[in-house]
């Protein structure tokens, strides 16, 4: 009993199965696209979930027909003619076909890897072009929840590159529309700023404790009250006809400082908040009914509330960004309020190469975004260690108008009392380097190094939000798969992989896997927590406990490290 998904285009007919169904479920046929599918044991859902094939027809920006990323599906498509079957996927190689010779049939298999995202099903014939959009959700990271705070992380690396004046590209980004963006990704973004521990609670603190500056007004008053006099004002008051009575002034122009809110810091709060309510209302016109107009309704309820403080009312319109204030880069609430306009209204669009390459258009490939955002975690974790701080110029290589994450040995240097430290990024380990593996090249993704005496230390992790392994390898895998699947668990080949790591790299005191899941396990060698190989959560948005137990253990790892070594 498989679910099964039946297009019915003009050139022929698109079938996609996606393997075992979670019970039966009466055939039906419904639209898409103006072309007829029929859905054969899929379930429908209110929100997005976990079997290989969906029908959730209530979100407006979402595609109603649903596939799964890392999931292969058998395809199967009947035509009257010669016909190409999902050309665009097959220049991504996401869809394989058979080589086998079928008389006016093609079949082959689907898997879109860790792509997730909008997508295409299509087929094509000379200049006739059909098409179907679907929607690839993600199993690992959630869509509400986790991948909007994972693009909120990596927003504030780009934002602390923007805002580093020492850096040759401040401020460099393109201005221009959303293109790479979904109204849906739009919603999904806000739903994390709307947050009651976000833009609420920075709104309310903003509001008690709002930066203000002094106006110079001045006012004509009797002479005998003046307290200080503008002396550029008052030749102009005592020439003044009738202004002297026996030689003295009857009024003198008193200089005042007045309170007021009316600064540029105030100014862009404002403007982000209209801001944020023009991206609502723009929404709310095409918003489907329920869930996403709810809420859209309530952002919007929230935001009006917000500018209707009484305060705002004294502050102008914004002519300047005032990128450089200090008030917006340090005082809290404020630095808050910059960053979230990055992300809304700037991150993007910036041109960092990497990250546009990982959002491709609809898709996102979510290993790679997954990848950098483990990687500013653990430099967070060791600037926290050590106290150091590291200049965003050192992460980044500097490329015209596009940077590039730093990778190879090159490397972020850190200090714990007398041990020197450092974080590579994508380190190669060869027979040849001076950091060697004794058989073949590795690369790991990151690799901390520990110098003891004339010696150096290694310290492996590797970000899987995925893992590919091969099922003849390992006995049993499937059922393992199964399993990590479901419960969120690290893969077994994943941890094999490791003790490879550990085994090969010459010095290597241990290696361990990041991973989006729950379950934290050491593989200890000997007494003590190195050497040994293991697996660590690392959950976007819910990461501050899993930092800090990774954080605990990677300090006394190293401390152990310099006592015995």
């Amino acid at each position: 009993m498989d679910s099964e998904i039946i297009i019915e285009f003009q050139m022929g007919t698109l079938r996609i199965r996606g393997g075992p169904a979670p019970r039966e479920i009466p055939e039906r046929t419904i639209e898409v696209n103006g072309y007829p599918v029929s859905l054969i044991n899929v379930p429908e859902v209110e929100r997005p979930g976990l079997n290989a094939i969906e029908y959730c027809p209530y979100y407006d920006n979402l595609s109603e027909i649903m596939l799964l990323e890392e999931t292969q599906y058998h395809v199967l498509f009947e035509g009257s003619g010669e016909c190409d079957v999902l050309p665009s996927l097959k220049r991504d190689a996401v869809f394989q076909e058979l080589r086998f010779q079928l008389e006016e049939k093609s079949a082959g298999f689907l898997n879109f890897r860790s792509y997730a995202g909008k997508s295409f099903l299509d087929v094509s014939s000379g200049d006739l072009h059909e098409t179907i959009p679907v929607e690839v959700r993600s199993k690992k990271i959630n869509y509400h929840e986790q991948y909007p705070a994972m693009l909120s992380d990596l927003s504030d690396e780009i934002t602390s590159l923007i805002l580093n004046s020492d850096s040759p590209i401040f401020q460099r980004f393109t201005v221009d529309e959303h293109s790479a963006r979904t109204l849906y990704e739009d919603f999904l973004i806000l739903e994390h700023i709307f947050r009651p521990e976000n833009l609420h609670a920075d709104a309310e603190h903003i509001n008690q404790m709002y930066s203000s500056g002094l106006r110079r007004e001045v006012e004509l008053v009797p002479a005998g009250l003046a307290a200080t006099v503008d002396p550029e004002e008052i030749i102009s008051v005592i020439s003044t006809p009738g202004s002297i009575d026996g030689g003295i002034p009857r009024v003198l122009p008193e200089v005042r400082l007045r309170e007021t809110p009316d600064i540029p810091e105030n100014r862009f709060y404002r403007y982000f908040l209209e801001s944020v309510e023009d991206l609502i209302l723009r929404l709310l016109e095409t918003a489907p009914e329920g869930y996403i107009r709810d809420s859209l309704e309530g952002f919007l309820d929230d935001v009006r509330g917000f500018l209707s403080a009484r305060w705002l009312m004294d502050v102008g319109e914004l002519s300047v960004l005032p990128l450089n204030s200090q008030v917006l880069q340090k005082r809290e609430g404020y630095r808050d309020i910059l960053r979230y306009f990055f992300m809304l209204d700037l991150s993007l669009r910036f041109t960092w190469d990497e990250l546009e390459d990982a959002i491709r258009g609809f898709e996102r490939k979510l290993s790679e975004l997954y990848e950098y955002w483990c990687y500013f975690r653990l430099i967070g974790i060791l600037e926290n260690i050590t106290g150091d701080s590291v200049n965003p110029c050192d992460i980044f290589d500097l490329n015209d108008w596009g940077v590039r994450l730093r990778r190879g040995m090159s490397v972020l240097r850190f200090s714990m009392g007398d041990l020197e430290i450092a974080l590579s990024y994508n380190g190669r380990f060869t027979r040849n380097t001076r950091c060697s593996s004794y058989s073949l090249p590795f690369r790991p993704d990151y690799s901390l190094l520990v110098d003891v005496g004339e010696c150096t230390y290694f310290i492996h992790l590797d970000a899987k939000y995925r893992s590919t392994v091969n099922p003849e390898d390992f006995y049993d895998i499937d059922l393992r798969d199964a399993e990590e699947e479901l419960e969120s668990r690290y893969r077994d080949g994943d941890v094999y992989k490791m003790h490879t790591y550990k085994d090969a790299i010459l010095h290597s005191m241990g290696a361990y896997i990041l991973y989006p899941g729950s379950r934290r396990v050491i593989f200890n060698e000997e007494t003590g927590e190195v050497p040994s190989v293991g697996a660590f959560p690392m959950r976007p948005g819910d990461s501050a406990a899993d930092e800090k137990r990774l954080r605990d253990f990677i300090e006394r790892a190293i401390r152990r490290i310099a006592e015995e070594k």
